[in-house]
């Protein structure tokens, strides 16, 4: 008991994957991207996947609580200013 996908979802698809192909294609064609590419560590990367898959991740990973420290750096801070006006004011 197959369930049969409409048409319109293979043609969804080419097009997605049409959107992709241009998508890489206009990565892999910018000016530092390909003076990336030429540098020691991009032809490294290139020959490791792994490693830059493991890169990739940890970086997208831990962006979110280092964002979440900075914010709260930033809001201390604020705060701490904001102490020190409303104190000298009354002071």
């Amino acid at each position: 008991m197959v369930k049969e996908e409409p048409p319109s979802t293979s043609k969804d698809f080419q097009e997605l994957q049409r959107r992709v192909s241009l998508l890489i294609a206009s990565v892999q064609s910018n000016s530092k991207v390909v003076a990336f590419m030429k540098s020691p560590v991009g032809q490294y990367l290139d020959r490791h996947p792994f490693l830059t898959l493991t890169l990739l991740v940890f970086s997208a990973v831990s962006a979110v609580p280092v964002g979440c420290f900075l914010l709260l750096v930033v809001l201390t801070s604020l705060a701490a200013f904001l102490g020190v006006i409303l104190l000298e004011d009354y002071g």
